[in-house]
């Protein structure tokens, strides 16, 4: 996994709250004056190798990952979730046939002895 720089981390954030509330401002929201106060507060480097910044920078790029992961499952779900599905349904989506139904008649299990 390529590292990202600091500065990509925190515009791929930005961009993934105001993807996800498209509705109202995002400057607005806690978890937007959390995330600005925490970059202003550690000033995540990438060119110095502390250990501190290294896991900041880490925190930061973990969050994006699962917005940006939160994002397409909302996508996905939308375009594929259809409700509950029939047998006959989700036999015919993967290809398969059910076998035909035959109607019988019912008999005692000592009458189909006889028979």
């Amino acid at each position: 996994m390529a590292t990202k720089s600091a500065l990509s981390v925190y515009k791929g954030l930005l961009r993934e709250l105001s993807i996800n509330n498209s509705k109202f401002s995002y400057r607005s929201l806690p978890v937007y004056l959390k995330i600005k106060d925490e970059y202003r507060r550690h000033r995540p480097i990438t060119a110095k190798h502390c250990k501190p910044n290294d896991e900041i920078l880490f925190v930061a790029s973990t969050y994006l990952s699962y917005l940006e992961s939160a994002r397409k499952r909302k996508i996905i779900q939308s375009i594929y979730s259809k409700g509950e599905r029939s047998v006959q349904q989700a036999a015919n989506i993967v290809g398969l046939a059910l076998p035909e139904i035959i109607d019988r008649p019912y008999l005692p299990i000592d009458q189909r002895s006889q028979q």
